[in-house]
C-alpha cells in the first residue's frame, strides 16, 4: 500500500471500524495505507442517531464516501448515509474480488516456485495489460472458451494450466440458465398426445426441462455451467422438435 496516497472528495472507499465514540467512529482506509477517516455521528444515518453503536461496531468492514479530504491536517471526513445501496455493494464485491486474486497469485508464486513479488512484477503486469484484471483471467480459465482466450492472447501455455488449476480449486462457474419458448400445434385427433411423446423424447434425449406454459406455447431449459454449449443443446432440442412436429403434420416455430 502507497501511504502517500490519498482519496479524493466524492470517492467511494472501504474500511474497518478501529474506534467507536459517543459522537464519532474511525475507520482505517486498506487502499490507502490504513489512513484513518472519521465518521461524524450526523453521517451516520438519515436520521437522528441516539447512539452511534447501533450502526458501526469496532471491526465492522463498512463502505463509505469522501466528504473532505485535508492532507496538512491529515484529516479525512467520511459519510456512511451519503452511500447508495448499489454502490455499496459493488465495492464490496470488488473488494472480495481483490482479496480472492491476491490468495490465488500467492498460489501461484508457490506453484511455479516463484516470489510474490516477482509475480506482480511478471505476471500480474501481462495479465492486468490482457484481461484488465487478475480476478476475471482466473474465472475465464474454467471454460473451454475462455482457457482458449487465454492461450489465444498470449499467455504460454504452462501458465494458463496453472491459472487453470488454482481457479478449480478456489472458484466456481456460475450456472447459467437457458431458455427457449416453442409454439406447437397439432391438428390430428390426438395431437396433444403427439406434441406430448416428441417434447418427452427430446427432453430425454437433450437433458432438457420442458414445461407446459399455456396453449400452444412450451418451455424449453437447461441449467449449465458453460452457457454456449446450454445455447447450442436447447437450439439443437428446439430444431429437432419444430421438424418431427411438422412431420407429423403440425406446425412449430421459436418465439
Amino acid at each position: 500500500m502507497n501511504e502517500e496516497k490519498w482519496p479524493e472528495r466524492g470517492e467511494i472507499v472501504i474500511g474497518t471500524v478501529v474506534r467507536v465514540n459517543p459522537y464519532s467512529a474511525f475507520i482505517s482506509l486498506e487502499e490507502y495505507g490504513n489512513k484513518e477517516g472519521m465518521i461524524h455521528i450526523s453521517e451516520v444515518a438519515g436520521k437522528w442517531v441516539r447512539d452511534i453503536r447501533k450502526f458501526v461496531k469496532v471491526g465492522d468492514k463498512i463502505v463509505v464516501k469522501v466528504m473532505d479530504v485535508d492532507r496538512e491536517k491529515k484529516h479525512i471526513a467520511l459519510s456512511l448515509k451519503r452511500v447508495r445501496k448499489y454502490d455499496s455493494e459493488e465495492k464490496m464485491r470488488e473488494y472480495k474480488k481483490k482479496l480472492k486474486s491476491e490468495k490465488m497469485l500467492k498460489l501461484l508464486a508457490n506453484k511455479l516456485n516463484l516470489s510474490v513479488e516477482d509475480v506482480n512484477k511478471k505476471i500480474t503486469v501481462e495479465i492486468e495489460d490482457k484481461f484488465g484484471n487478475v480476478f476475471d483471467a482466473f474465472q475465464m480459465s474454467l471454460t473451454p472458451q475462455g482457457y482458449d482466450l487465454l492461450i489465444r492472447k498470449g499467455i504460454n501455455e504452462d501458465l494458463a494450466k496453472a491459472i487453470k488449476s488454482i481457479a478449480e480449486e478456489q472458484l466456481e462457474i456460475k450456472e447459467a440458465n437457458i431458455k427457449s419458448i416453442l409454439e406447437l400445434k397439432s391438428y390430428k385427433p390426438d395431437g396433444i398426445n403427439i406434441i406430448k411423446n416428441i417434447l418427452n423424447d427430446a427432453k430425454k434425449q437433450f437433458e432438457l426441462e420442458i414445461k407446459y406454459v399455456s396453449a400452444p406455447r412450451y418451455s424449453l431449459g437447461i441449467k449449465t455451467k458453460n452457457a454456449k454449449a446450454g445455447e447450442r443443446k436447447v437450439k439443437e432440442a428446439s430444431e429437432l422438435i419444430i421438424k418431427k412436429i411438422e412431420e407429423s403434420g403440425g406446425e412449430g416455430k421459436v418465439e
